[in-house]
């Protein structure tokens, strides 16, 4: 066994723990009821949560606890939880049909009180969990609103002294009953600002009704946490279920029930960045999956607001660099003696773990292969998905060393686009990890590239839906123009010409663009023709001429209103000559063989470009569409460094001639 691992271990631990104290201040909090008698928590977006209320666990008049529903369900969810570094509560009452005697009873009785408290403490050592979420709907003006903060005040005594969280669930305006006192005593409170109305229940002006109120009553913006629904009134019917009968995920009404979509919910998540510090959910197991997810919405907001470029992602078929991990636990990394250099993964022992960001082409059967080392055998490594699914593992044995490389494979399942894997250590003794390599079990043929439209690794603006097109599965929807794709690693292998096939549908025609690497080369237009329905669907090509390489390839909508299923690149004819820029405009236009540098930048772009630039005008657009620069051209420098780290498009455009844009990124100095 290597040397140093309890030093490293220990100096982790006080890393790790700096790092809380100084995150903790100013993270964003993501919150998510898992109800007990609903939902999978292998189903769970952990990576987008930063805490998970369990509900429920009730009350006896006396101060006992009945007995907790599903408890085994309680302790997968704080398993997966804690190994996601997500928190989890206990939620204590609910609405439990209207009835709250318990609670009444129990804050009216010192005693009874005394043996709540310490039954809760037992309760949360016993599940260790991160703390608990009173729900008591609702106390009454008076007796009863004073051993509400009587309660409170005596729980936070019991949680703070343990290193554990208190908040508390309340209505989202005309909270009377919940005293200020309160306020001091818990970490934050839930606002419910929904079941306001019947129909209109959760409203945007209602969310910012409920903050201005507690707000203006003194509570913090560092405890006020923003409450939206998951599902729709007065049907009561999940998110999910609403789309499933033809609702929209952009719309917030459905034949007479009011919901929040994703518009909305993308608001109120803003809001809460503004006036508060977090987002809570009811309840998750009413999400929808895919690009329709409310809570990927959220997240995408998070991400924005954050400031935070998501990792690259690795494409699948191909190689992933154990080093090239988005998120870890445990591990190290060391220079590796291994065919090709570079470096490996060490130190993975039992419970720790490594996350990827990749990008899979093609959903199918795969075979992946593990490249490992070790010098004492005894692993077994496991591919799962972020919610925790087993995917594949292998058993490692004794290799003769720490730098004897072997690979061993195994097969694994994947659904296509982008997504998060982990490679667990579900036992350790100690392994080395130098690559994961995917290859296909049913390789596409060699001469052309099918790329799925909705496999893409980044993009602004688009969502996806299910398609009616031959084969099946799902196609990208809801492009607007300065909407765009783009599909990492893509390789064209020799140099020469291409045919570019795209799988389109429009009910009146519209024109898409394609580029590499960002729009440092402009591959040209393509009109789409009006195929007479979003599902009314038509190929249309191009053809281009591409040095050899891997490229990131980009598609951009020059305007909106189609629909877009798939690429396909076929090799179709021979090499041109090393060097050439491709000149996709016609007389008269900008020159669209324009260059940006340095992508990405920190401070200052620079153009570069045949034709000259001045007097022409520029516009800088974020990744929302809203314009952050713009001006007319009397450099070829531009300065950015003003801008937040994130995507950008550049936009060069002159009287009568047709727009030139770019992206590029720009990162934090």
């Amino acid at each position: 066994m290597k040397t140093s691992i309890l030093l490293k271990r220990t100096l982790a631990t006080l890393l790790l723990a700096l790092l809380a104290s100084v995150s903790a201040v100013a993270q964003f909090r993501v919150i998510g009821y898992v109800p007990s008698w609903a939902g999978d928590v292998n189903s769970v977006q952990y990576s987008k949560l930063t805490h998970i209320n369990y509900a429920f666990l009730l009350p006896t008049a006396t101060g006992g606890l009945q007995p907790i529903e599903n408890p085994a369900k309680l302790q997968s969810l704080v398993t997966l939880a804690h190994a996601n570094n997500v928190k989890v509560l206990i939620s204590v009452g609910g609405w439990n049909n209207g009835d709250d005697s318990a609670f009444e009873s129990l804050g009216a009785n010192a005693a009874y009180r005394n043996a709540f408290v310490s039954n809760l403490v037992n309760f949360a050592n016993q599940y260790n969990l991160d703390g608990v979420d009173i729900d008591w709907e609702y106390p009454d003006a008076g007796a009863s609103a004073n051993n509400h903060a009587l309660l409170m005040q005596q729980l936070s005594t019991e949680m703070r002294s343990r290193g554990k969280l208190l908040t508390a669930a309340v209505v989202g305006t005309n909270g009377g009953s919940i005293l200020n006192s309160v306020f001091t005593s818990v970490d934050f409170l839930n606002l419910m600002a929904y079941d306001f109305n019947n129909f209109d229940h959760s409203t945007y002006d209602y969310a910012v009704q409920s903050i201005n109120y507690w707000r203006g009553r003194g509570l913090a913006a560092n405890k006020t946490v923003l409450g939206v629904p998951f599902y729709g009134r007065p049907s009561w019917e999940s998110y999910a279920q609403l789309l499933a009968r033809g609702a929209s995920p952009n719309a917030d009404v459905f034949n007479g029930v009011g919901y929040n979509g994703i518009p909305t919910i993308k608001s109120k998540t803003n809001l809460a960045f503004d006036q508060g510090s977090g987002i809570m959910i009811w309840e998750l197991s009413q999400d929808a999956t895919g690009a329709n997810s409310l809570l990927t919405a959220i997240n995408q907001v998070v991400v924005q607001r954050n400031g935070v470029t998501p990792p690259p992602a690795q494409a699948i078929p191909g190689r992933v660099e154990a080093e090239r991990f988005a998120a870890q636990q445990g591990t190290q990394t060391e220079t590796t003696t291994d065919t090709g250099g570079g470096q490996n993964v060490s130190y993975f022992d039992g419970g720790d773990w490594l996350d990827y960001a990749v990008s899979v082409a093609t959903a199918g059967s795969y075979t992946l292969g593990f490249r490992v080392a070790s010098a004492t055998g005894g692993a077994t490594l496991q591919l799962r998905t972020s919610g925790g699914t087993v995917l594949g593992s292998i058993n490692v044995g004794n290799t003769g060393g720490w730098q004897s490389w072997q690979t061993i494979n195994a097969t694994v399942t994947l659904p296509a686009g982008r997504q998060t894997l982990r490679l667990y250590a579900a036992a350790s003794t100690g392994c080395n990890v130098n690559w994961l390599n995917f290859a296909s079990s049913t390789p596409p043929p060699t001469s052309s590239t099918l790329i799925q439209a909705e496999a893409f690794t980044s993009m602004q603006g688009v969502q996806t839906e299910v398609t009616t097109d031959a084969g099946g599965g799902q196609n990208v929807g809801y492009i607007d123009a300065t909407d765009w794709l783009a599909y990492a690693n893509v390789t064209f292998p020799t140099s020469g010409t291409y045919t570019i096939e795209y799988r389109v549908a429009s009910p009146s025609g519209s024109t898409l663009s394609s580029d590499l690497n960002a729009g440092s080369i402009q591959l040209g237009n393509v009109a789409i023709p009006a195929t007479g329905g979003w599902q009314n669907w038509a190929t249309v090509s191009q053809t281009v001429n591409i040095n050899a390489g891997t490229y990131s390839f980009g598609v951009y909508a020059q305007a909106g209103g189609w629909n877009f299923n798939w690429l396909r690149i076929t090799k179709a004819g021979a090499a041109r000559t090393a060097g050439t820029t491709l000149a996709t405009a016609g007389a008269g236009q900008l020159d669209h063989r324009l260059e940006v540098y340095p992508n990405p930048v920190a401070r200052t772009l620079h153009f570069q470009a045949v034709s000259a630039l001045t007097g022409t005008f520029y516009e800088v657009l974020d990744a929302t569409g809203r314009t952050v620069l713009q001006g007319q051209v009397s450099t070829h420098d531009l300065d950015v460094s003003a801008l937040k780290a994130g995507i950008y498009t550049l936009r060069f455009s002159a009287t009568g001639q047709a727009s030139v844009t770019r992206r590029f990124v720009k990162q934090a100095e």
